[in-house]
Formats: C-alpha cells, structure tokens, sequence
C-alpha cells in the first residue's frame, strides 16, 4: 500500500504544479483535481500489482473486458496469442494506418503526387483548442516548421504516424475523400481489400469530439450518414459554426471529468486486434496494393527503428501507437534480433480505470510489454498462463 499512496500522491503533486502553473495557481486548479478524486482512485488495487511486466498479464487475465491482444509469427499465423480478437475496440489514432494506406494507393495510381507542397495554414481550420491544437504545435516544432510553412505531403503523411498529429490526420481524411462519390465509399472500398470483418471506417477526429460535445448521450446513428463527417464539414466550412465551437472547446475543453471523458470513447468508431494484427502482417510480407506500395508503408512506420531500445532488440520494427484518456493501444511487427523470427500484433487497452490508465502510461507499461511480446518468449508465456487463468481466452 505504501508504493500506491506514493503514487497518488505524487500525482496529485505533479496535477497541483501543472494546473497551478498554467492557471496561475487559480481555483480551477484545485477544482480541476477535486472533480477528479473519483476517478484518481479507480482501479488504484492494480497499481501496486503491476509495476513489473509480470503483474501487467495478471491484470490482461483477469480484466477481459478492457484487452485485447493478439500476437503471432507472421509465417505461422494459426499459432500466437488471440485473446478477445474479435471484441470491438477503440480504434483511435490506430485508424492513421487505413490513411496510410489509402494515400500510397493514390500515389499508386497516380492520383495524387507525394512530392506536392501543403501549405501548413491550409491545416489551421481543423485545430480544436485543448483537443488535437498542442499535438500539432509539438509536431511543427519536432519538424522544425511553423504555421506559415509548406510541408511535402509525403513528410506530412510520416508526421502523422510518427507524432499521431490529429489536424494532420484530419486534414488528410479529406484530402483523400474528396473524389468520393458518396460517404464511405473509399474507406468501405479499402477495408474489403484488406478482409477486415469488424473494423469501422475511420471518422474525422473533429467531428468525433464536437459530436461528444453536443450530444452527452448516446443516439441511434443513422448509418447511410456520418453525424461526425458533417459535424467537421461544417467546422472546417463555416466560419459561424466555427468559431462557436472554438470558443466553447477553448473555455472548458468537452466539459467531461477523467471518467466521462473515459465513457465518451463509445462515440469512436471501433475495430478488433484481429483486423489490425492481420493488417499489420500483410503490410509485413508487402501484400498491401503491391510490394513497393508496401515497402512505402513500411518505411513510414519504422520512425522508431533509430532508438537504441529498439535497435538492442530488433532487426527492424513498425508500429503505430494510440494514447487518450482511457486507452493505450498499438499495432507493430518486428523481427527478433535473438532469433529471427517476425510476428504481427494488435494490443488494446480500453476504457481502462483512470487510476491505473495514469499509472501505464505514466510508465509506457503499454509499449513495453507490446515490444517485449515479440522478443521475449518468457512473457509470451507468461501471457498465455494468465489468460488460460483468467479463462478468457477465445
């Protein structure tokens, strides 16, 4: 017990000195924490447990509702992990990687040039104050660039997955939807190509977050129309609309504490660990639209291939990671240095306890254990132990 009141309390501390510095040491620093203190303390009974990696898979067996995780070797794809891979899951900036895809199958086929220079202030309409506005600002200076730059569409597009730039990534949902006949063509188009079974098409994350801020319940769809693509046209189209959501993002975000924001990710379009894993191994073995369309793919993801982390472990790597309220996940493939072997895989955990959600991602828990799954048969193992436990396993 005396690791998890350390713990609180050093949150606590580090909360009080951020919102003390940001808002001057105002009330709303003390109100922000105080609204919290509920979702502080949620799921704080696994934080002691799962300092090691070995905790970590006592929580995947018992905690079935929040993971998904499937890993196997790419030449022998009927023998791995595959637990909960067909339960819907947030797919968050996970969904970066159908973007990809699409964009090197337009470059593909010559309809649109790699090499064209985007104008960054082209990009301005899609920032949300507080939601997707200090990513980007983080991003452009990582790149050494402002807002009044050009960018190569081609370096925006690795800026996306490399930095999970939301604006970027808007900004690119609709540059590539523009030819579209009518809504979902092109992603129901690609998702066949790639044989998913349980994956939604990608949303503008704009759209998905002025939705959850309008609407604090759930509504039945209507699913020949996107409520989110028509929320975010009329952001970025709409000077009016604009600048009323604006306004009400910049006073007080979404409004949602830790736990509502947490329970607002049933608003997300949703996919499975199975859908990604598999799509992760074709783009392994470059069966995505044809081998140089993958090699493309492939060399975008690989942006963590110069850490020496990675470097002491594999012989090359790719992944695409997500990080929100509630959610760690990531997609990757990688070669083991110790025996060669590659596996493909799709780790989710979601709508975590706020409490022990701070604790993994305050430790990049989430990452670890993901990278740690392809080279480390002892955790493979020990994973495969705790979900034969847990008795979860599909």
């Amino acid at each position: 017990m005396k690791r998890l009141f350390i713990f609180i309390g050093a949150f606590l501390g580090v909360a009080l000195v951020v919102f003390g510095t940001i808002f001057g040491l105002g009330w709303e620093a003390f109100e922000t924490v105080s609204k919290n203190r509920a979702g502080l303390a949620e799921g704080s009974e696994w934080v002691e447990k799962t300092y090691s990696l070995k905790g970590l898979t006592d929580y995947i067996g018992a905690n079935p509702q929040h993971v998904s995780v499937v890993s196997f070797n790419v030449n022998d794809p009927d023998s791995g992990i595959f637990y909960n891979a067909n339960t819907p899951r947030t797919m968050g900036a996970l969904q970066n990687i159908l973007l990809l895809i699409e964009y090197e199958r337009q470059v593909e086929q010559g309809i649109i040039n790699p090499n064209e220079q985007i104008p960054l202030s082209d990009l301005d309409v899609f920032v949300l104050p507080k939601m997707n506005e200090t990513i980007h600002k983080t991003t452009l200076s990582h790149l050494n660039l402002s807002k009044t730059d050009d960018i190569k569409l081609d370096d925006l597009v690795a800026a996306i997955i490399q930095h999970n730039d939301l604006v970027m990534a808007d900004w690119l949902f609709f540059y590539l939807d523009r030819e579209s006949p009518h809504f979902g063509w092109l992603w129901n188009d690609l998702l066949q190509e790639l044989h998913t079974t349980g994956t939604h098409i990608p949303e503008p994350f704009i759209g998905t977050y002025i939705t959850i801020q309008q609407e604090e319940v759930g509504m039945v769809l209507d699913t020949t129309l996107s409520i989110y693509k028509a929320n975010a046209e009329s952001y970025i189209n709409n000077a009016d609309f604009r600048d009323k959501i604006y306004s009400a993002f910049k006073e007080d975000y979404i409004g949602l504490d830790f736990q509502q924001e947490r329970d607002a990710l049933r608003w997300f379009p949703k996919t499975t660990a199975n859908d990604f894993a598999n799509i992760m191994a074709q783009i392994q073995r470059e069966e995505v639209i044809n081998s140089a369309a993958s090699k493309r793919i492939k060399e975008k993801l690989s942006w963590a291939n110069n850490s020496s982390t990675i470097k002491r472990s594999f012989t090359d790597y790719g992944a695409v990671y997500d990080n929100r309220m509630g959610v760690l996940s990531g997609i990757d493939f990688g070669t083991s240095i110790y025996d060669s072997h590659t596996s493909a895989q799709a780790v989710f955990f979601d709508s975590l306890q706020i409490a022990f959600w701070l604790h993994m991602s305050a430790n990049h828990m989430q990452e670890d254990y993901q990278q740690r799954l392809i080279w480390d048969p002892a955790l493979f193992e020990t994973t495969l132990e705790a979900i034969e436990k847990g008795g979860a396993d599909e």
